[in-house]
């Protein structure tokens, strides 16, 4: 809900006349017809927004009530859905003083088919400060903080309960040339607690101490993104686009391109624990990532996971494994060489936006080999590794892909050992408790007659198959058995 007054508040500000820092009956009328100008002629004279002059700010008043006027109760049904207060007042250079605080906490049911499931949500000392910029549709500066979060959902399907502790996010933006800004956001949760049950009453538990994310926007165009925006809403209202609209609309996209030069975010979490009928699994901290480089040509999309400490309950993992349990757990690829700007560019050049499909399914598969070069899809192992008290193993490398052609592939990756010896000693003294660990032993002694010896000690592979199967460890092709 408070996503729609935060939408009605960009647009508004942003093609609204610059207004004098005093606060005038005149001046938030202004503000109210540019709050509604971009919503339906009902809801516009509904009172979903009003906006009021006060002592220091112009009042904004957001009733999400009204959009429930229509909603079948039997279907959709809420208690204590109140409306939410902001306050905005103009500053000297054009920016917007934001300040709104408030409790939240509802109750409903919904119906889905022949199941109704109740809910609940509440959100105790929220607060948001911030200096926005409408030139820009975002914050300058901002801070957000909330406690006492919490949900529920209970149906014939399942149970949800979750609880979060105090809660805060700051986020700010900065030019960093004449067409782009960077944006950056940081959020820090206390305790996370959910509990899940399932229809066979089984339960599980999750909790973690913490929780944290990073996100940063760099290079983003804000400019050609304005104007895309504006001109849907100018355009909410109509059912097609005429052959000028059409064109304009594409033009706009092409120049939104390549939207951003780099996207970088991460999420953290510590003391991670998962309590199940089995037992209770874990984690001392997990950290999950993900970066790209913008819709470009050759462009590059990320994403990892870092796993550190993992624990599983005792009795679950035989006694001979448990030293063979990661320490640390990585995983980190990409995927290279993406030709988004020329695929888009193709979408754009062939797509009928009134159409119930925009491409035709002969013009789909083009734009597929288009955003493929040559129908290749490049996976990159930038850091994927293993480590516990007796291995330490390392893999990079590529393997590349083709959708259309499952059966063809190849790769090319190096792995790295270290105190190969060790790995294969433990596996040699518990192959009486495992069987599977004497021939996995027999399997590594062959390998490591393919090894090189690093200057550090570390054995390496580099391991290649081609795309008629045929392997290579390091230069020796490997004979395969018929």
């Amino acid at each position: 809900m408070r996503l729609i007054p935060a939408l009605l508040l960009s647009t508004a500000l942003v093609t609204q006349p610059l207004l004098a820092a005093d606060i005038t009956h005149e001046g938030a009328q202004q503000l109210e017809q540019k709050f509604t100008s971009y919503l339906p002629e009902k809801l516009a004279k509904s009172g979903l927004v009003k906006v009021r002059p006060g002592t220091t700010d112009y009042e904004v008043t957001f009733d999400p009530t009204v959009l429930l006027k229509e909603v079948d109760p039997k279907t959709f049904s809420i208690s204590g859905l109140t409306p939410f207060l902001s306050l905005i007042r103009p500053l000297e250079d054009g920016s917007w003083n934001f300040s709104q605080s408030a409790d939240f906490g509802v109750k409903g049911q919904f119906t889905a088919g022949t199941e109704k499931t109740d809910f609940s949500y509440k959100i105790n000392a929220f607060r948001m400060d911030g200096i926005y910029d409408p030139d820009i549709l975002y914050f300058k500066s901002g801070e957000m903080t909330a406690d006492g979060i919490s949900m529920t959902s209970n149906s014939p399907v399942q149970s949800v309960e979750a609880r979060f502790g105090a809660m805060k996010s700051i986020f700010d933006s900065k030019r960093a040339t004449a067409d782009t800004i960077d944006i950056r956001s940081n959020m820090a949760m206390g305790a996370f607690a959910e509990t899940v049950i399932d229809p066979a009453k089984a339960r599980i538990d999750l909790s973690a101490d913490s929780v944290t994310a990073d996100i940063a926007v760099n290079g983003m165009a804000y400019r050609p993104l304005h104007d895309i925006v504006f001109f849907i809403l100018d355009r909410v209202k109509t059912d097609k686009l005429t052959p000028d609209e059409q064109a304009r609309v594409k033009t706009l996209l092409r120049a939104n391109l390549p939207m951003f030069d780099a996207l970088l975010e991460s999420i953290d979490v510590t003391n991670l624990k998962v309590a199940t009928p089995t037992g209770t699994f874990g984690a001392e901290t997990l950290r999950y990532t993900v970066n790209s480089n913008g819709l470009r040509d050759g462009a590059k999309a990320g994403f990892g996971i870092v796993v550190d400490k993992p624990s599983v309950p005792a009795g679950v993992v035989p006694e001979a494994f448990v030293a063979a349990l990661p320490e640390t757990i990585s995983f980190r690829a990409s995927f290279e060489n993406l030709n988004l700007s020329s695929g888009i560019g193709y979408f754009l050049d062939h797509a009928d936006f009134n159409a119930e499909k925009p491409l035709t399914d002969e013009q789909s598969a083009a734009a597929g080999g288009i955003f493929l070069p040559g129908g290749a899809l490049t996976m990159r192992y930038e850091d994927v590794s293993a480590r516990s008290s007796v291995y330490d193993i390392s893999l990079s490398g590529t393997t590349t892909l083709y959708p259309e052609h499952k059966d063809r592939q190849n790769t090319d990756v190096t792995i790295y050992a270290r105190d190969f010896d060790k790995t294969i000693s433990y596996l040699q003294q518990n192959a009486q408790a495992v069987p599977q660990f004497g021939q996995a032993a027999f399997v590594l002694l062959m390998v490591k007659g393919f090894a090189k010896t690093e200057a550090d000690g570390r054995q390496m592979w580099n391991v290649v198959v081609d795309e008629s199967g045929k392997m290579k460890i390091n230069g020796q092709e490997l004979a395969m058995p018929h």
